[in-house]
């Protein structure tokens, strides 16, 4: 058998010197004050441009979190079967997205899962809860919100430090 030349798994050739551990740390230290500053100024920017698109920056609102509020409406029964001592705040779909939630006071009562029962919360977060889809669970969501706020209100239950909902101020 011919003996080989070169061989395919072979030692590396000899890496450069290793730099001084300050001067790396120096250089790593320059690159992250760098990364700062450009972030920083584009959170101080007023306008955002996107290839050949330039918009301004739009504050978003924060949406309102509120304990009292969100005892007040697991205090109410089901919105949806009307079972009462198992209701859940349950937030509309609409704008919901992965660890974020809407505004709390655009929420309704909806019973939890309990032994052998799926609970309207969980089907209607699964959009299961009516058929039409997602859209239908929107739509479903809105209203059943707009009766739970007027519900609170009506009965004298809405916390005294959470301001009224926009659209009914």
């Amino acid at each position: 058998m011919p003996a080989l030349t070169s061989r395919p798994f072979g030692r590396r050739p000899a890496a450069a010197p290793a730099q001084d551990r300050e001067e790396r740390l120096a250089q790593r230290a320059a690159r992250a004050l760098a990364s700062a500053r450009a972030t920083a100024s584009l959170r101080c920017s007023t306008s955002v441009s996107i290839g050949s698109t330039t918009g301004h920056a739009v504050p978003k609102d924060r949406p309102l979190r509120s304990e009292a509020f969100r005892r007040v409406v697991a205090s109410l029964p089901c919105a949806w079967c009307g079972i009462a001592g198992f209701s859940q705040h349950a937030h509309e779909n609409e704008g919901k997205g992965a660890r974020l939630k809407v505004d709390d006071r655009r929420s309704m009562p909806l019973c939890c899962a309990r032994p052998g029962i799926e609970g309207c919360h969980q089907r209607f977060d699964q959009y299961r809860l009516v058929p039409g889809g997602r859209q239908a669970h929107i739509d479903l969501g809105r209203a059943l919100s707009r009766r739970t706020r007027a519900q609170i209100r009506d009965a004298g239950l809405w916390p005294a430090n959470v301001p009224l909902w926009s659209e009914e101020a």
